[in-house]
């Protein structure tokens, strides 16, 4: 039997072995569609057509290769710990992806070598994952993966969801199984990371001293705002208010802005959060006044300035809870990605002697973290 699979061996030098890229469970299957990861290529600019249509005849030239590798019997891109991952699997995964790349970037051919780099990698390392959850015993109940479905769902509101399936070249089963192994992926890092210490007073402090600014909260202002569509209507409701007519009242009856339903109530904005026009005006406007006519290209504005609020920095005993939680998050995300280091450096992976050129070529330590040896058939 032809030998067609290489077995991949860890670097032996420690510090290569690791990829040290963070790895968060819920990019396994990554965002768009809600299933799986994508590439993030580099842009490019205005393509022309011909490279465009070249460059998309090239991949499916490619996809109809791995086609034909399965029907002359070579069924799998790697084998994980003696578990193939099938070539279709590897290849729906690249049809998938390569629907959200090309929104993105134009189907250059290197667009398409980052994007089987990243799925190859992807698809050994979430094998894995879902076997050490399974060797953990942890499954996800037919009603808690409905009630997640459910959530995405009402995310879809203004686009059906099996319309964006059909987008990305998914049906609705696949979708959902692959919903379900990210959610017992989530709850495997949530298993490892039981294992972290709790967050001291001590490393509070010190993270407080270490980051001052991190809490420094810049000057801001509460408004209430009214907005009409001519000067001149503009103009009378701001004499309106001068004589001591209630503004909140006024935008209530007169404003076109969203804000008219909470009387005129803007809300709280710090520097920077405005369009350049508005933050001029209410920036140079003491408390509890009214603004000089402002125009935008929505209308014609009246700012109140309720509140004006001086910057400041935050003490220590009101950012606690923030401090405890992102240093909480740092401590597991560090101690999973060592863990999953440690698994990966422990299994026995194989990849197709086709394929070996996308874990070991270009700077290895950066897409997977490991080195090639003699082919080998899986045992």
């Amino acid at each position: 039997m032809e030998r067609v699979f290489s077995r991949i061996q860890q670097d032996a030098n420690p510090e290569n072995r690791v990829d040290r890229t963070p790895w968060q469970p819920t990019l396994l299957r990554g965002q768009g569609s809600g299933v799986r990861g994508q590439a993030s290529p580099p842009r490019r600019r205005n393509p022309s057509l011909k490279t465009v249509l070249l460059a998309t005849a090239a991949f499916w030239a490619v996809l109809a290769t791995g086609c034909e590798r399965q029907k002359r019997g070579e069924e799998a891109v790697a084998w994980v710990n003696g578990e193939p991952i099938a070539f279709s699997a590897f290849w729906d995964e690249i049809k998938s992806r390569y629907n959200e790349v090309t929104e993105a970037s134009s189907p250059q051919q290197d667009v398409l070598l980052v994007l089987k780099k990243k799925v190859l990698s992807d698809l050994i390392r979430e094998r894995l994952l879902l076997q050490e959850a399974s060797r953990r015993g942890l499954t996800v109940s037919e009603e808690n993966l409905q009630a997640r479905i459910d959530e995405i769902k009402e995310e879809y509101t203004n686009s059906p969801l099996r319309k964006s399936l059909i987008k990305h070249s998914m049906d609705y089963d696949q979708w959902s199984q692959a919903l379900r192994e990210n959610m017992i992926i989530e709850a495997l890092f949530t298993s490892v990371v039981s294992e972290v210490g709790q967050v001291t007073d001590q490393q509070i402090s010190q993270y407080y001293k270490d980051h001052p600014d991190e809490f420094l909260v810049p000057e801001a202002v509460q408004l209430n705002q009214i907005v009409v569509k001519n000067r001149s209507n503009a103009q009378k409701l701001f004499r309106r208010i001068r004589r001591g007519e209630d503004f909140q009242a006024l935008a209530e009856k007169y404003s076109i802005g969203p804000e008219r339903e909470a009387s005129g109530r803007l809300g709280t904005y710090r520097r920077g959060e405005l369009p350049e026009p508005l933050e001029n005006a209410a920036f140079s406007t003491p408390a509890g006044k009214v603004t000089s006519l402002v125009e935008t290209q929505h209308g014609f504005h009246l700012l109140q300035v309720v509140k004006r609020i001086p910057s400041h920095v935050r003490t220590e005993e009101e950012a606690y809870e923030e401090i405890a939680r992102k240093i909480l998050q740092e401590k597991e995300q560090a101690y999973y990605d060592e863990w999953v280091a440690r698994l990966i450096h422990g299994s026995d992976i194989r990849v197709h002697a086709s394929l070996v050129d996308l874990v070991v070529k270009d700077e290895p330590t950066k897409s997977f973290p490991f080195q090639n040896e003699a082919n080998r058939e899986p045992k």
